[in-house]
């Protein structure tokens, strides 16, 4: 009686550290292979966070995002599109562009910058 107890508790604990881990090490996101919940241009998407943020922050947060617009500023690790929405990417996709080209980007939106008055959008590919 008591090895059966002693095995039900054992299945039980296995059973909950192989959930516990599935849930603590899930598998990254690939945003490059998402299909994009919204394709916007760089200034209605702007336009969303100028009005409301926290509205425009409920609807994008943690989305994909694709966007289209103009190379406007280039930094090491980020680039911005007609001065309003805020890129973080790799050094690759920073070789990629210049100041100036049109292109359209895919990434996820990470938030509002209410200091700098920018959304921003990290893991950022160019698709075009």
């Amino acid at each position: 009686m008591k090895h059966k107890y002693l095995s039900i508790a054992l299945l039980v604990l296995l059973v909950v550290v192989f959930f516990g881990y599935n849930y603590m090490y899930k598998n990254h996101r690939n945003i490059s292979n998402e299909n994009a919940h919204y394709k916007l241009n760089v200034e209605n998407f702007y336009k969303n966070y100028k009005e409301s943020p926290k509205i425009a922050t409920k609807k994008f947060l943690d989305k994909t995002i694709e966007l289209t617009g103009t190379v406007t500023e280039i930094e090491s690790d980020n680039f911005m599109m007609d001065d309003k929405v805020i890129f973080y990417t790799d050094s690759l996709v920073i070789k990629a562009i210049f100041i100036g080209k049109k292109i359209t980007v895919k990434g996820r939106s990470i938030g509002y910058d209410e200091l700098l008055e920018n959304p921003k959008i990290d893991q950022t590919t160019i698709t075009n």
